[in-house]
């Protein structure tokens, strides 16, 4: 398990490393302005659809389902995924030429303030151009999802990477070929999306996955897309609470999306790197437990979260104004959308480990094909967002937007965490000494740290203070993941 681990980790931080400097490119080129809004939004529609359905239904779908039958019957899942992959493709298919269409409707839902700008055919667009690439990721997203029921990650952890070395070469040689520039991140979208689908499909056949393709419906891809119907909703807070802070924020100042843009692609890299890896690899081995060990699993993954989320939250909350600086503050970018990046960052990883804890505890259920439950939290979850967005947004700004998430994703565990003792088991929710001990050594030397200016240059204060904070926080991340992660065995 730790291998596959392993894998998923070591392609996502290439990917976010190409993402970082996709990004430097972004904020030197273009800063953070009413155009960057707009492509932000325009990425946002199908980004959203692209997660929800990578990082929620498809693999929480596909992959118990698919477990199932190649353990039970290898030559009925060949006919299932040929079956899968031609139907998925075609609903999405007329989704995304839907979509297309009416463009102008996905604006209205997602960035309603932005109609009233002067702008709006351009963002109109952007929305057309980049609402194409939901099919090409999806598609790409279908095929690791598939893989992944096999044990075989190594392609579908690489294959965003294609996506940001596919808007790197856009920027540095095709910037001053579109008018307006911002169409230069449009066509690296695309072209990134088609390279993902293809590069995803040929991953199947290196992994020598057998596929025999059917149009007849079979009752496995009936299952599939019933679990992958709700699971879309249940599984995807993080994304319908971020449609709806873009939506309130569209109203706000210029640079509000932006920010909250920024702040989030920080807050995606530790989430990636550590909870989705852990929870994609466990799934498919949680899927075959009972639920006696299921619990044991998922209170045992749930206490490797929360000593891995400790360091990660404290040190984005202290030193990620530095990352910010050192990443971001170039060019058109300047030191107030610094500042304004860090607040709402500090916001997200107030929920960070609320958010992680809630992958492991919905995984759990999708393991024993209970998707019913976590719609019912999520639906729940989703109102109080509407709820507190407003609220937050109204006395804080932009920065409301995030912390209301936090509060959201708090809740969302709350709920979920109850109807796990009454379903399944009993979560137990110990923080053990030696984390009490981790987070309050890692919390004074971070104030300390935070409060020594070493030069007059921002930007030198910025790289000592990560360097040194690498050197407390590197041996202490390592030390948790050699005690907690690299010991783990799923415990049949």
């Amino acid at each position: 398990m730790f291998k596959n681990i392993k894998i998923i980790a070591f392609f996502t931080i290439l990917s976010r490393i190409l993402g970082f400097f996709r990004d430097f490119l972004i904020t030197r080129y273009f800063g953070a302005d009413i155009y960057t809004d707009m492509f932000f939004v325009a990425f946002k529609i199908p980004n959203h659809f692209r997660r929800i359905f990578g990082e929620g239904a498809i693999n929480s779908s596909v992959v118990p389902v698919l477990s199932k039958i190649d353990k039970d019957n290898p030559e009925k899942a060949k006919v299932a995924i040929g079956n899968l992959i031609i139907i998925f493709g075609t609903i999405l298919l007329i989704f995304t030429i839907i979509g297309i269409i009416f463009s102008k409707v996905l604006i209205l839902i997602s960035a309603p303030g932005l109609l009233l700008d002067p702008h709006v055919k351009t963002l109109d667009l952007l929305v057309k151009i980049n609402f194409s690439y939901i099919f090409f990721i999806g598609m790409a997203i279908c095929f690791m999802g598939i893989m992944n029921s096999y044990n075989q990650f190594g392609v579908g952890a690489f294959s965003p990477s294609l996506l940001n070395i596919s808007m790197i070469v856009s920027i540095l040689i095709l910037y001053d070929f579109f008018k307006p520039h911002i169409f230069t991140l449009c066509f690296g979208v695309v072209l990134g999306g088609i390279l993902q689908m293809i590069f995803s499909y040929y991953g199947l056949r290196w992994g020598k996955i057998p596929i025999q393709y059917t149009f007849k419906i079979e009752d496995s891809t009936k299952q599939i897309l019933k679990l992958m119907s709700v699971t879309a909703i249940s599984g995807s807070v993080l994304q319908i609470g971020d449609m709806i802070d873009t939506f309130i924020a569209s109203f706000l100042k210029v640079g509000s999306i932006s920010y909250l843009y920024y702040a989030n692609i920080l807050f995606q890299l530790p989430f990636a790197i550590v909870v989705l890896a852990i929870s994609q690899a466990t799934l498919p081995q949680l899927s075959k437990l009972e639920k006696p060990q299921l619990v044991e699993n998922t209170n045992q993954l749930l206490k490797i979260i929360l000593n891995l989320s400790i360091p990660i939250t404290l040190y984005f909350i202290f030193f990620g104004k530095d990352l910010i600086t050192i990443i971001f503050q170039h060019g058109k970018f300047t030191s107030s959308d610094t500042a304004n990046t860090d607040i709402a960052l500090t916001m997200f990883m107030l929920g960070f480990l609320f958010f992680s804890q809630l992958r492991i505890v919905n995984n759990a259920f999708y393991a024993i094909k209970d998707v019913k439950t976590p719609l019912k939290a999520s639906m729940i979850s989703v109102l109080v967002k509407l709820i507190t967005s407003v609220v937050c947004a109204y006395l804080f700004g932009f920065w409301g937007l995030a912390l209301s998430l936090s509060i959201v994703g708090f809740i969302n565990l709350a709920i979920l965490s109850h109807y796990f003792k009454r379903k399944i088991g009993k979560i137990v929710y110990k923080i053990p000494k030696e984390s009490v001990i981790i987070f309050f050594v890692l919390l004074f030397i971070s104030i300390g740290l935070k409060n020594i200016n070493f030069s007059k240059t921002y930007v030198v204060n910025a790289l000592f203070r990560l360097l040194l904070s690498a050197l407390i926080y590197g041996p202490i991340g390592f030390y948790i993941i050699k005690k907690e992660l690299l010991s783990y065995r799923i415990k049949q």
